[in-house]
Protein backbone atom coordinates (compact mmCIF):
# COMPACT_ATOMS: atom_id res chain seq x y z
CA UNK A 1 0.00 0.00 0.00
CA UNK A 2 1.27 3.47 -0.90
CA UNK A 3 0.11 7.03 -0.31
CA UNK A 4 -0.61 9.10 -3.42
CA UNK A 5 -0.77 12.88 -3.82
CA UNK A 6 -4.42 13.70 -4.60
CA UNK A 7 -3.35 16.44 -7.04
CA UNK A 8 -2.07 13.70 -9.36
CA UNK A 9 -4.67 10.97 -8.97
CA UNK A 10 -8.42 11.05 -8.54
CA UNK A 11 -9.68 10.13 -5.07
CA UNK A 12 -11.07 6.77 -6.21
CA UNK A 13 -11.05 4.48 -9.22
CA UNK A 14 -8.43 2.43 -11.03
CA UNK A 15 -5.66 2.79 -13.59
CA UNK A 16 -4.35 -0.43 -15.08
CA UNK A 17 -3.62 -2.83 -12.23
CA UNK A 18 -3.67 -0.10 -9.56
CA UNK A 19 -6.76 0.70 -7.45
CA UNK A 20 -7.04 4.07 -5.67
CA UNK A 21 -9.23 4.80 -2.66
CA UNK A 22 -9.58 7.50 0.01
CA UNK A 23 -9.64 7.09 3.78
CA UNK A 24 -9.71 9.95 6.30
CA UNK A 25 -8.93 12.48 3.57
CA UNK A 26 -5.82 10.67 2.25
CA UNK A 27 -5.53 8.78 -1.05
CA UNK A 28 -3.99 5.29 -1.10
CA UNK A 29 -3.10 2.82 -3.84
CA UNK A 30 -3.06 -0.99 -3.91
CA UNK A 31 -2.58 -3.58 -6.61
CA UNK A 32 -5.69 -5.13 -8.12
CA UNK A 33 -5.77 -8.89 -7.30
CA UNK A 34 -4.99 -11.01 -10.33
CA UNK A 35 -6.61 -14.14 -8.93
CA UNK A 36 -9.65 -14.45 -6.69
CA UNK A 37 -9.90 -17.49 -4.44
CA UNK A 38 -13.65 -18.05 -4.21
CA UNK A 39 -13.91 -21.26 -2.24
CA UNK A 40 -17.34 -22.23 -0.97
CA UNK A 41 -16.41 -23.87 2.33
CA UNK A 42 -18.85 -23.74 5.23
CA UNK A 43 -16.52 -21.44 7.16
CA UNK A 44 -16.26 -19.01 4.25
CA UNK A 45 -20.00 -19.01 3.63
CA UNK A 46 -20.56 -18.36 7.33
CA UNK A 47 -18.07 -15.47 7.39
CA UNK A 48 -19.52 -13.90 4.24
CA UNK A 49 -23.07 -14.12 5.54
CA UNK A 50 -22.10 -12.59 8.90
CA UNK A 51 -20.13 -9.79 7.27
CA UNK A 52 -22.97 -9.00 4.88
CA UNK A 53 -25.54 -8.94 7.70
CA UNK A 54 -23.35 -6.71 9.89
CA UNK A 55 -22.67 -4.22 7.11
CA UNK A 56 -26.32 -4.14 6.03
CA UNK A 57 -27.51 -3.53 9.60
CA UNK A 58 -24.86 -0.84 10.12
CA UNK A 59 -25.98 0.91 6.92
CA UNK A 60 -29.60 0.83 8.08
CA UNK A 61 -28.58 2.36 11.43
CA UNK A 62 -26.37 4.92 9.69
CA UNK A 63 -28.03 8.05 11.05
CA UNK A 64 -27.65 6.74 14.62
CA UNK A 65 -24.13 5.34 14.47
CA UNK A 66 -22.83 8.40 12.58
CA UNK A 67 -23.68 10.26 15.78
CA UNK A 68 -23.02 7.57 18.37
CA UNK A 69 -19.89 5.80 17.09
CA UNK A 70 -18.04 8.45 15.07
CA UNK A 71 -15.63 9.49 17.84
CA UNK A 72 -14.81 5.91 18.85
CA UNK A 73 -14.39 4.82 15.23
CA UNK A 74 -12.10 7.73 14.39
CA UNK A 75 -10.00 7.11 17.53
CA UNK A 76 -9.48 3.48 16.43
CA UNK A 77 -8.80 4.35 12.78
CA UNK A 78 -12.08 2.77 11.65
CA UNK A 79 -15.16 3.90 9.80
CA UNK A 80 -18.45 3.75 11.72
CA UNK A 81 -19.70 0.58 9.99
CA UNK A 82 -16.56 -1.36 10.94
CA UNK A 83 -16.70 -0.04 14.51
CA UNK A 84 -20.31 -1.18 14.72
CA UNK A 85 -19.36 -4.67 13.47
CA UNK A 86 -16.51 -4.88 15.98
CA UNK A 87 -18.74 -3.93 18.91
CA UNK A 88 -21.67 -6.18 17.95
CA UNK A 89 -20.12 -9.44 16.73
CA UNK A 90 -21.85 -11.40 19.50
CA UNK A 91 -25.28 -10.21 18.29
CA UNK A 92 -24.98 -12.01 14.94
CA UNK A 93 -25.29 -15.82 14.92
CA UNK A 94 -25.09 -18.00 11.79
CA UNK A 95 -27.17 -21.20 11.90
CA UNK A 96 -28.27 -23.44 9.00
CA UNK A 97 -27.47 -20.83 6.39
CA UNK A 98 -29.36 -18.02 8.17
CA UNK A 99 -28.00 -15.11 10.21
CA UNK A 100 -30.01 -14.42 13.36
CA UNK A 101 -29.66 -10.94 14.88
CA UNK A 102 -30.22 -10.14 18.54
CA UNK A 103 -31.59 -6.63 18.00
CA UNK A 104 -32.09 -5.68 21.69
CA UNK A 105 -28.38 -6.26 22.39
CA UNK A 106 -27.11 -4.03 19.57
CA UNK A 107 -24.84 -1.19 20.70
CA UNK A 108 -25.43 1.99 18.68
CA UNK A 109 -23.10 4.27 20.62
CA UNK A 110 -20.33 4.17 23.17
CA UNK A 111 -18.57 6.86 25.18
CA UNK A 112 -17.85 8.33 28.63
CA UNK A 113 -21.13 10.21 29.22
CA UNK A 114 -23.44 8.68 31.84
CA UNK A 115 -26.60 7.13 30.39
CA UNK A 116 -30.17 7.34 31.70
CA UNK A 117 -32.38 4.52 33.02
CA UNK A 118 -35.79 4.18 31.38
CA UNK A 119 -38.49 3.36 33.89
CA UNK A 120 -41.72 3.40 31.87
CA UNK A 121 -42.91 3.03 28.28
CA UNK A 122 -46.56 3.75 27.40
CA UNK A 123 -47.88 3.16 23.88
CA UNK A 124 -51.22 4.41 22.54
CA UNK A 125 -51.41 3.66 18.83
CA UNK A 126 -48.47 5.50 17.28
CA UNK A 127 -48.04 7.76 20.30
CA UNK A 128 -45.31 6.82 22.81
CA UNK A 129 -44.56 8.26 26.24
CA UNK A 130 -41.26 7.41 27.96
CA UNK A 131 -40.03 8.14 31.47
CA UNK A 132 -36.40 7.95 32.59
CA UNK A 133 -34.20 8.75 35.59
CA UNK A 134 -31.50 11.41 34.97
CA UNK A 135 -28.66 9.37 36.61
CA UNK A 136 -26.60 12.42 37.51
CA UNK A 137 -23.94 10.57 39.52
CA UNK A 138 -21.93 9.27 36.55
CA UNK A 139 -18.72 10.94 35.38
CA UNK A 140 -18.77 13.33 32.39
CA UNK A 141 -22.46 13.92 33.13
CA UNK A 142 -24.19 17.33 33.08
CA UNK A 143 -27.76 18.45 33.60
CA UNK A 144 -27.96 19.95 30.08
CA UNK A 145 -27.06 16.67 28.34
CA UNK A 146 -29.44 15.67 25.54
CA UNK A 147 -31.19 12.29 25.32
CA UNK A 148 -31.62 11.09 21.72
CA UNK A 149 -34.28 8.43 21.03
CA UNK A 150 -34.29 6.39 17.80
CA UNK A 151 -37.08 4.20 16.42
CA UNK A 152 -35.90 1.41 14.10
CA UNK A 153 -38.08 -0.85 11.94
CA UNK A 154 -35.72 -3.46 10.51
CA UNK A 155 -38.21 -5.02 8.08
CA UNK A 156 -38.94 -1.77 6.23
CA UNK A 157 -35.43 -0.48 6.98
CA UNK A 158 -36.33 2.73 8.79
CA UNK A 159 -34.09 4.38 11.38
CA UNK A 160 -35.53 7.66 12.60
CA UNK A 161 -34.57 10.11 15.35
CA UNK A 162 -37.98 10.57 17.00
CA UNK A 163 -37.06 12.73 20.01
CA UNK A 164 -34.22 14.75 21.55
CA UNK A 165 -34.92 15.99 25.07
CA UNK A 166 -32.98 17.33 28.03
CA UNK A 167 -31.65 14.83 30.55
CA UNK A 168 -33.41 16.76 33.32
CA UNK A 169 -36.83 16.53 31.62
CA UNK A 170 -37.15 12.92 32.74
CA UNK A 171 -39.65 12.13 29.97
CA UNK A 172 -40.16 12.15 26.20
CA UNK A 173 -43.25 11.96 24.01
CA UNK A 174 -43.30 11.30 20.26
CA UNK A 175 -45.18 9.60 17.44
CA UNK A 176 -43.82 6.60 15.56
CA UNK A 177 -43.77 6.68 11.73
CA UNK A 178 -47.11 5.66 10.21
CA UNK A 179 -46.46 2.62 7.96
CA UNK A 180 -50.10 1.64 7.44
CA UNK A 181 -49.95 2.45 3.73
CA UNK A 182 -46.36 1.34 3.12
CA UNK A 183 -46.34 -1.47 0.50
CA UNK A 184 -42.96 -2.72 1.78
CA UNK A 185 -44.43 -3.46 5.20
CA UNK A 186 -46.16 -6.79 4.60
CA UNK A 187 -46.91 -7.53 8.26
CA UNK A 188 -47.53 -5.50 11.41
CA UNK A 189 -44.66 -3.04 12.00
CA UNK A 190 -42.28 -3.77 14.85
CA UNK A 191 -40.28 -0.82 16.15
CA UNK A 192 -37.20 -1.19 18.33
CA UNK A 193 -36.53 1.85 20.52
CA UNK A 194 -32.95 2.82 21.42
CA UNK A 195 -31.52 5.84 23.22
CA UNK A 196 -28.21 7.40 24.13
CA UNK A 197 -27.10 10.65 25.76
CA UNK A 198 -24.98 13.33 24.12
CA UNK A 199 -23.24 16.36 25.61
CA UNK A 200 -25.25 19.50 24.89
CA UNK A 201 -22.38 21.38 23.19
CA UNK A 202 -22.31 18.92 20.25
CA UNK A 203 -25.93 17.72 20.22
CA UNK A 204 -27.01 20.78 18.23
CA UNK A 205 -24.49 20.13 15.43
CA UNK A 206 -25.97 18.23 12.44
CA UNK A 207 -24.44 14.84 11.74
CA UNK A 208 -22.84 14.06 8.39
CA UNK A 209 -23.78 11.00 6.39
CA UNK A 210 -21.03 8.85 4.88
CA UNK A 211 -21.54 10.53 1.48
CA UNK A 212 -21.43 14.01 3.03
CA UNK A 213 -18.19 13.19 4.87
CA UNK A 214 -16.52 12.30 1.57
CA UNK A 215 -17.15 15.89 0.48
CA UNK A 216 -16.61 17.64 3.83
CA UNK A 217 -13.25 16.49 5.23
CA UNK A 218 -13.70 18.36 8.51
CA UNK A 219 -15.59 15.36 9.95
CA UNK A 220 -18.01 17.29 12.15
CA UNK A 221 -19.13 14.02 13.82
CA UNK A 222 -15.87 13.00 15.44
CA UNK A 223 -15.81 15.24 18.52
CA UNK A 224 -19.18 14.10 19.87
CA UNK A 225 -19.26 12.98 23.50
CA UNK A 226 -21.95 10.35 24.03
CA UNK A 227 -23.02 7.56 26.37
CA UNK A 228 -23.37 3.84 25.63
CA UNK A 229 -26.72 3.22 24.00
CA UNK A 230 -29.67 1.70 25.85
CA UNK A 231 -32.35 -0.56 24.36
CA UNK A 232 -35.72 0.70 25.62
CA UNK A 233 -38.48 -1.53 24.29
CA UNK A 234 -40.12 -3.29 21.33
CA UNK A 235 -43.34 -1.74 20.06
CA UNK A 236 -45.60 -3.98 17.97
CA UNK A 237 -48.24 -2.17 15.95
CA UNK A 238 -51.25 -3.58 14.17
CA UNK A 239 -51.39 -2.66 10.50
Amino acid sequence: MAKVKPSIIEESGSIGDRVFYTRFGKTFSRRRPTQINDRQSEAQLRQRALFKAMQHTASLLGSAIQRGLAHEAHSNGHVENNEFASLNKQCFVYEDGIVHIDYPRLLLSTGPVGRVDFTQCRVDGLHVELSFAPCMGASHTRSDDVVHIYAVEFQVEICQLVASVSRMDGCATFDLPDLSDDPDCESSPTFYLYAFVEAANTACIPTLSADEKRVDKTHRNINRRVSPSVFISVVNLSK
